[in-house]
């Protein structure tokens, strides 16, 4: 009998312990999840999953006396003119702010992910980062108008209900004149229509120039590092103004369109042979340990001709993944590629 009870006792904490382990192990996942949205918002990044779709629509003004009423992708706005307090979470209209001279009317910016070339806007108000809007602080700005692109989709709402919510966005598969949409957009606001028009002449000029020195017989890769891993993008990509604006050829005519690109390894690198290979870096931008050269330093790499002739370029991430689609963004980012086509 003793031993029939001892044998039982043995069992229960057995069982007792199995389940302590667990949970344990339950509330180990569980903190891992946790630190790892924490991470990834504080470092601005991008969702596993696709972000919610959204079709593009061209953003239109109509004027309503002391008001415009502005219709873009996601809805329909009224917004005071020459409005004195902005937030804006996509950088590539706080860089076109910046370049109009309109610094002044942005009281909060995304400081958590804001850009080395944006670092003027750091004595503004702080309301959260790209991914992740301070709610509490905006409301506490009563701000008159707040800038978003895609990335905040699913907080439109959300802002909208704090202040007029304008996202903006791009077509990539007509980038120029989405990107000429956008700007003059904005440039309204302020009756500013006629200096953003000179800016967007003068960058279009540029970017003409700069494909006419290039040669469109040469063909590119666009690649995009996160962690271990690659992307391959093409044209009409979100990076797909090196060939849809620039001319170089696609050495893959087949990439699927997405945005998180088609995942690649060296062998497939090798086997198209491109003539450069543009990295954009995630891992810079989000804090990871590796590095795309890293990722890239490897004897199948070495055999392409981007390789042998000295054509893997490094882009600034900041520019190409972070920020993009404004005055400033745009030109450094065409500027890059005139550079490493020379």
């Amino acid at each position: 009998m003793k031993k029939l009870i001892f044998s039982i006792v043995l069992a229960v904490f057995a069982f007792i312990g199995c389940n302590d382990n667990n949970k344990s192990t339950e509330q180990n996942v569980s903190n891992d999840v946790s630190n790892t949205e924490s991470n990834e918002t504080s470092n601005a990044q991008a969702p596993k999953k696709d972000r919610p779709s959204v079709e593009y629509k061209s953003i239109e003004l109509v004027d309503k006396g002391d008001k415009f009423e502005i219709t873009h992708s996601l809805g329909t706005i009224e917004v005071v003119k020459n409005p004195s307090k902005i937030v804006a979470f996509d950088l590539g209209a706080l860089d076109t702010l910046e370049d109009l001279g309109l610094s002044d009317k942005v009281v909060g910016v995304p400081a958590k992910t804001l850009p080395p070339y944006l670092e003027s806007f750091k004595s503004k108000e702080s309301t959260g980062s790209v991914v992740e809007p301070n709610l509490e602080k905006i409301n506490e700005l009563q701000p008159d108008l707040i800038i978003i692109s895609g990335r905040l989709t699913k907080f439109y709402d959300k802002l909208n209900a704090i202040a007029p919510t304008l996202f903006v966005s791009l077509d990539n598969a007509n980038f120029i004149s989405s990107f000429e949409n956008k700007v003059l957009s904005l440039a309204k606001l302020y009756d500013k229509e006629d200096e953003a028009t000179i800016k967007l002449n003068a960058l279009k000029d540029e970017a003409q120039n700069i494909k006419q020195n290039i040669d469109p017989s040469k063909k590119a890769l666009i690649v995009l590092t996160n962690s271990n891993k690659m992307s391959a993008f093409g044209p009409s990509s979100r990076f797909g103004i090196i060939h849809d604006v620039l001319g170089l050829g696609a050495a893959d005519e087949n990439i699927k369109v997405g945005t998180h690109g088609n995942s690649i390894n060296s062998e497939y690198i090798l086997s198209i042979n491109p003539d450069f290979i543009f990295v954009v870096d995630r891992n810079v931008i989000v804090g990871n340990q590796e590095r795309a050269q890293s990722i890239l330093d490897n004897e199948l790499i070495a055999k392409t001709n981007a390789a042998q002739n000295g054509k893997i370029i490094y882009l600034d991430p900041n520019y190409w993944y972070l920020s993009g689609g404004g005055l400033l963004s745009f030109k450094a980012m065409i500027e890059e590629i005139a550079q490493a086509t020379k």
